[in-house]
């Protein structure tokens, strides 16, 4: 997602390599100019209530787990002041194994730190004022490129040959593929950006990987009374029948620089708010095929340090105090729930599609984890 520091704070930072900003419309779709929205007030996003500030885990990282970041940003992104040497620093320092970089549609490594991996990705940014359908605001469609090669260096943009969202996302994620990246659909309820047909059209052509919780604070995670919280719209698609696993992410900008940008008056966007705790090995190829497998799963602070799930049975253990477990199914309907913070249940022989824990505790963090299916 494309974010504002310091002076930038009215107007979206034009960086060519950078971020992909079109000016488009019906009658002319191929063509582009890089003139943004003028002011963050034509974005119409609603801030959520959020102080924005890092979390507290409910608990140290549990054995077996490596904690890893999914999204984040330097300066090589345009919209950050921090170089990537510095953010990946702030990261180890937090206690994380892995983080891949999404700088837009620029591809970011650095040498490993010495206790984490950084992994090389991309946020694959392409900004509209319009496009289809039309829903009052520009288009911001991101979606990033996990585990990308880094020869591919970056991605220049093709002018859009059609204005229907899901056409242009679904090149991005044909693009991420063609790389032999991991997909990750970002932010779907940030400027109303993605729908149910957006997400199963994405899922036919093979992305794994959604934002349910995307931390940033205009984020929109939890819907509005016209639109479904991203929560709601992940179980619509699983409901339907799509594989996706949710992840969590800080989508950061703001790193050492945080106060500075809130002194002046401006939102910062900073880490540990969301990240994914996978179950693997310190290397590339392990943390990848637990993404792909679904070995993982997502949380905004609170800690889990046992996931099982047999053919029709779940087991799960939270760290930490005045926890709650429910079992959701499909429709998003809740099955099961416990005030504990341990939960194993057998799933009746009646229930079918997939069902899935959700865990929360009184601080308001949560934990989801992977689908378990049944058919």
């Amino acid at each position: 997602m494309i974010r504002y520091c310091g002076s930038l704070a009215r107007g979206i930072a034009l960086v060519a390599i950078g971020c992909a900003l079109f000016a488009c419309d019906a009658r002319n779709a191929g063509s582009t100019t890089t003139s943004p929205p003028s002011s963050r007030s034509e974005r119409v996003v609603t801030v959520a209530r959020d102080d924005g500030r890092s979390v507290t885990p409910s608990g140290p990282k549990p054995a077996g787990f490596l904690k890893g970041q999914l999204h984040m940003h330097s300066n090589n992104s345009g919209d950050s002041r921090t170089a990537p040497e510095r953010a990946a620093s702030w990261y180890e320092s937090h206690g994380y194994d892995f983080v891949v970089f999404t700088d837009h549609n620029v591809v970011t490594d650095t040498r490993d730190e010495a206790s984490m991996l950084t992994l090389p990705g991309m946020e694959l940014t392409q900004n509209l004022r319009r496009c289809i359908p039309d829903r009052g605001a520009p288009c911001l469609l991101h979606v990033s490129a996990l585990f990308v090669d880094p020869a591919v260096d970056r991605w220049d943009v093709p002018p859009p040959t059609s204005l229907e969202r899901v056409d242009l996302y679904g090149r991005a994620v044909d693009q991420a593929r063609g790389w032999g990246a991991l997909s990750m659909l970002n932010h779907p309820n940030f400027a109303d950006a993605a729908d149910i047909d957006v997400v199963m059209e994405l899922a036919r052509r093979g992305m794994l990987l959604m934002e349910v919780e995307n931390r940033a604070v205009d984020s929109e995670n939890a819907g509005r009374a016209d639109r479904p919280s991203t929560e709601a719209l992940w179980d619509e698609a699983l409901s339907r029948g799509a594989r996706i696993y949710a992840v969590a992410t800080d989508d950061a900008h703001h790193y050492d620089d945080a106060d500075l940008v809130r002194r002046h008056g401006e939102t910062a966007y900073v880490g540990e708010r969301g990240w994914v705790m996978v179950r693997g090995a310190r290397d590339a190829g392990s943390i990848r095929r637990a993404l792909e497998s679904g070995d993982f799963y997502a949380t905004t602070g609170l800690m889990l340090d046992a996931v099982e799930k047999g053919e029709r049975r779940l087991k799960v253990r939270a760290l930490g105090d005045g926890v709650t477990m429910e079992v959701v199914g499909r429709g998003g309907a809740v099955l099961h729930r416990v005030e504990s913070a341990e939960l194993a249940w057998d799933v009746p022989a009646d229930v079918t599609g997939y069902v899935r824990v959700r865990a929360f505790d009184r601080e308001g963090r949560k934990a989801l984890c992977q689908p378990l299916f049944l058919e």
